[in-house]
């Protein structure tokens, strides 16, 4: 560039050099204040302190020796900082402006002078200096605010762990982004403004309120809802780790929205993981499983109305031959019915990472009549074979002893839901119909027509708007499965058994099963020949085994050692296992994460014999930590646990029997557990089960099929009046529904053609000779609980009372405490 000055000096003189000079001055000076106010920008978005201005308090001190008056030194300083930094990003604004002026006016008077050609020249080649400039201040900056994060993550006791994260694509996360994701779609987050809904945290209440002893305790209850609610609206304030988390949650999804149509976030089939995938890859995964025509049969129609009619006359005709009461007919009558839908979760574990499909089938058909019958069928399952955890099968092997030509050997189905032939299960159900009988009052033949009708007729889904048929195997997602699982592998144990003994003489010392697998003691000679026995059951269910090595077997959470013939126990997690658990940060209670602790720790010290002790408390206590869990918490609630195993107490986990009414509400931090004191200090047993306000699965991709609109159920909606051709009306009408959206607009379109007066909406429209904008029916909130979901109805009216058409009498039910709260 010395060159190219002299040569101009040279060519227009010592004036022009000096404002050519002076413009690539400025030039850079712009893309390192640009720079600047981002890093100040970033530091301000994330609550960071620059060094800068943290050395320029350092020499503030105080002396004294209490701990509150250090405490609000400290804070005084940060909120000082805080200021300083909002003026310095003021005055670096002010700086970026005049330079742009300057840089403005010296272009002006530079193309006066210059050629047109030789001054975009200049020009050209000063603004590429400058963005290496800025890329470089940028570089720098970048190392700064790293540095800081850290620091910050260090100083709030946040924990990161990269192995929770799977990226399969080649897009670069930005490291708070990774961090929230890895957390799981589970991770609530904090309480702010934007997510506090004090209208549905009424409605939840106020069912725990109408079950209090007289009206005087319901008002004082309310009246306290509704202060409670109006302090913390105006005092929601967010402490330095809420503000961190909050500040990654909105750039995570700034970040997603750029990529949402190329990638998918989703969690893994297997070890609690988060994990990123292309979408196309997805995609062509999914098809290329559906492309099994073994399996997988596309049909042409939805056939869930069908299904649901069939249902409902089967329910029908149960009542009217007094096989059900009146309950069970409302429970298993379908109203909303939805097809389901399938998804695929990544095998992160396998070669390729193929997807494991899933079906979700909440809401089909004959979902409460799996349900139902899976209860009827649950005593056929076999005590002698099936364990419930871990703890039952330690008890069991407690007292086994080995013998030298034994071996510990696990045995696993292959694909055990999807290669279960469902005629085979259907006779093996009514084979054992003795057993059933005493369950039920539905007679044999009826109870197999709907055993076919729930296996054999609901084993669809729909996948990217195609409907499909499994041609083999279980419906995955019915709830019957599971139940039918266990009965087909109790069967085939019995038959394997019986037919070793007969034909073989072999005999098994011993054998459990949890679901699928299956762990077993036997003479080694005999493993072979036990496995083919397995296998003779049914060509499509295969089992492969694992043999003890080195005299040791893993089994569920166990590790089973061989010593000498007596078995010693150890705790086992697998290979993909990350350890994730409810995170110390997620905005849960208090005492659930302390739950989660103590069954860890009870786990571990329960399981394991104490010679693994300190290795095993050690593992624990890294992935408590890993989960953000405290270590004086962690230490406490371990020296309570082997305390009361040493001590040899029987802690019994039962409560006393007692009537308790438990309501579901959603979990406000100090809100929602103050306000359960004024409920559980009433003579009447109330209990608050707590929900998440918002979790993570907000920006988590959604891989199933949405719901159309007017398919949904359990909503609250609104339909707006657009007047006539003389006068705009813009009033609204609000109501909900349990059924289908579909099927309630249906009747109001019926209701105003007829000109009934049947609803306020109906009786609006006929009496000033309006038409209701019924093709945008908006939805307004969704809710299960019929009671929970007519006071939400109630409240919105009462919210939009100024320009609602509903009936006085809709609101009547509304406490007015909870008028200022809306």
């Amino acid at each position: 560039m010395k060159d190219y000055f002299k040569h101009m000096k040279y060519k227009y003189g010592e004036h022009t050099c000096m404002r050519l000079k002076y413009y690539s001055k400025q030039l850079a000076k712009l893309a390192k204040q640009v720079e600047r106010l981002k890093f100040l920008l970033e530091c301000k978005r994330y609550d960071l302190t620059p060094n800068h201005l943290k050395n320029s308090v350092k020499s503030i001190t105080l002396t004294t020796t209490s701990q509150k008056l250090k405490q609000r030194l400290q804070k005084t300083k940060l909120e000082f900082l805080r200021k300083i930094l909002k003026m310095e990003i003021t005055q670096t604004n002010l700086d970026i402006k005049t330079t742009k002026d300057c840089i403005h006016y010296t272009e002006k008077e530079l193309k006066y002078k210059l050629s047109e050609t030789e001054f975009n020249t200049f020009k050209s080649k000063q603004h590429f200096i400058s963005q290496n400039i800025g890329k470089e201040t940028e570089e720098t900056h970048a190392s700064k605010i790293h540095t800081l994060k850290e620091q910050q993550l260090r100083n709030l006791g946040i924990r990161t762990n990269n192995d929770w994260f799977v990226n399969n694509t080649k897009i670069s996360f930005p490291e708070e982004v990774k961090w929230l994701l890895s957390l799981g779609k589970k991770f609530t987050l904090p309480t702010t403004k934007t997510n506090f809904s004090p209208i549905h945290i009424i409605a939840e209440m106020e069912q725990a309120i109408q079950a209090l002893n007289d009206d005087k305790a319901k008002e004082m209850a309310r009246n306290k809802l509704s202060n409670r609610i109006l302090q913390f609206k105006r005092n929601i304030k967010n402490n330095a780790m809420e503000k961190f988390i909050t500040t990654a949650y909105n750039k995570s999804k700034s970040f997603l929205n750029l990529h949402k149509n190329k990638i998918i976030i989703t969690e893994a089939d297997k070890g609690n993981k988060t994990v990123v995938m292309y979408k196309r890859e997805y995609m062509e995964k999914m098809h290329t499983l559906l492309d099994d025509k073994k399996t997988y049969k596309k049909v042409r129609a939805d056939p869930t109305d069908s299904l649901q009619k069939k249902n409902n006359k089967i329910v029908d005709d149960l009542y009217k031959q007094k096989y059900i009461n009146a309950s069970e007919k409302f429970k298993l009558f379908c109203s909303a019915a939805i097809a389901p839908r399938l998804y695929g979760l990544p095998k992160i574990h396998k070669p390729d990472m193929p997807l494991r499909p899933i079906s979700s089938s909440v809401n089909v058909p004959c979902y409460q009549f799996s349900k139902y019958i899976g209860e009827k069928i649950q005593n056929v399952t076999s005590e002698e074979y099936n364990i419930k955890n871990v703890f039952r099968l330690k008890e069991r092997l407690q007292d086994i002893h080995v013998d030298e030509d034994e071996v510990l050997v696990s045995f696993d189905v292959v694909s055990l839901f999807t290669n279960i032939p469902t005629n085979l299960a259907i006779n093996i159900i009514m084979s054992k119909w003795d057993q059933i009988k005493p369950t039920t009052n539905i007679p044999k033949n009826k109870f197999h027509d709907i055993l076919k009708f729930c296996l054999l007729e609901n084993n669809y889904f729909i996948h990217n708007n195609t409907n499909y048929t499994q041609t083999f195997g279980m419906p995955m997602g019915n709830p019957l499965s599971p139940t039918i699982a266990d009965i087909i592998m109790d069967d085939l144990l019995d038959n394997t058994l019986k037919a070793l003994k007969q034909n073989l003489n072999i005999s098994i010392k011993f054998l459990v099963k949890y679901v699928d697998d299956i762990f077993a003691i036997v003479k080694q000679n005999d493993l072979e020949q036990i496995l083919n026995a397995l296998n003779s059951y049914h060509k499509n269910i295969q089992f492969t085994y694992e043999m003890e090595k080195d005299r040791t077997i893993p089994f569920l959470d166990i590790r089973i050692h061989n010593n000498k013939g007596t078995l010693i126990f150890d705790w086992y997690t697998k290979p993909l296992s990350s350890g994730r658990l409810i995170n110390f940060h997620s905005s849960q209670p208090l005492k659930y994460k302390i739950n989660t602790a103590k069954n860890i720790i009870n786990k571990v010290l329960t399981i394991s014999d104490k010679q693994f002790w300190n290795k095993n408390i050690s593992k624990m206590n890294e992935i408590l930590r890993n989960n953000n869990y405290p270590s004086t918490l962690i230490k406490s609630l371990t020296e309570q646990k082997v305390i009361e195993i040493n001590s040899q107490q029987s802690k019994s986990t039962r409560e006393e029997a007692e009537t308790k009414q438990y309501f579901s509400v959603t979990y406000i931090p100090k809100l929602t557990e103050n306000f359960s004191k004024t409920l559980t200090n009433n003579k009447l047993k109330i209990s608050l089960a707590y929900k998440s306000n918002q979790t993570l699965s907000t920006i988590f991709t959604r891989t199933k099929s949405p719901i159309e609109k007017l398919q949904q159920s359990n909503v609250i909606y609104e339909i707006t009046c657009k007047g006539n051709e003389n006068e705009d009306c813009n009033k609204i009408y609000i109501g909900q529904t349990k059924r289908a959206l579909q099927v309630r607009l249906t009747e109001h379109t019926a209701d105003i053609k007829k000109k009934k007066q049947s609803t306020a909406l109906s009786q609006h429209t006929t009496e000033n000779d309006h038409t209701a904008d019924l093709a945008n029916i908006r939805i307004l909130d969704k809710n299960k609980q019929g009671k929970t979901r007519l006071t939400l109805e109630s409240l919105r009216i009462l919210q939009n009372r100024d320009k609602t058409i509903n009936k006085k009498e809709d609101t009547d039910d509304v406490a007015a405490a909870y008028t200022l709260c809306l």
